[in-house]
């Protein structure tokens, strides 16, 4: 009789055990089948050109330049009003990867590593500026020019 009560108790907690959690990720889809995600429905690709005449290193006087990187990539979103970038600048200098967002034919972009953090701003009319931070010093240099 003593071992009729947890017996009874195992026996009617069992069932319960043995379900499976409905808070559990669904399973991933096995590799090659093709996401049911739909893709955006707004989507652009990116091609602009920059040309910077002015370069301004930290308090210094600023200084005339020909910096031209160019900004290439894609953006994509629920809304034509705001998408979201994913980009790369390709200059002399380096490759840089930038993400961001558009809204009609403004882009704020940003990226880079600890060591050199890299913001481009370019406002609908095309007027624009780049600036990186280097956490070396610490300094920063601006470019100010125009991107289309």
């Amino acid at each position: 009789m003593r071992w009729t009560l947890p017996l009874a108790l195992v026996a009617f907690a069992e069932p319960a055990l043995a379900q499976e959690s409905t808070d559990a990720a669904p399973p991933a889809p096995a590799a090659g089948t093709v996401s049911s995600t739909p893709p955006e429905p707004f989507q652009q690709t990116i091609a602009i050109g920059c040309h910077f005449v002015w370069e301004c290193v930290e308090n210094e006087p600023c200084t005339e330049t020909e910096f031209s990187p160019d900004v290439t990539g894609t953006a994509g979103g629920a809304s034509a009003d705001a998408l979201a970038v994913q980009s790369q600048m390709v200059s002399d200098a380096e490759t840089v990867t930038l993400t961001g967002t558009k809204q009609d034919k403004a882009l704020s972009l940003t990226g880079g590593g600890f060591d050199a953090r890299h913001l481009l701003s370019i406002a609908a009319d095309g007027a624009s500026r780049y600036t990186v931070h280097y956490a070396d010093g610490p300094i920063a240099i601006s470019y100010l020019g125009t991107c289309k």
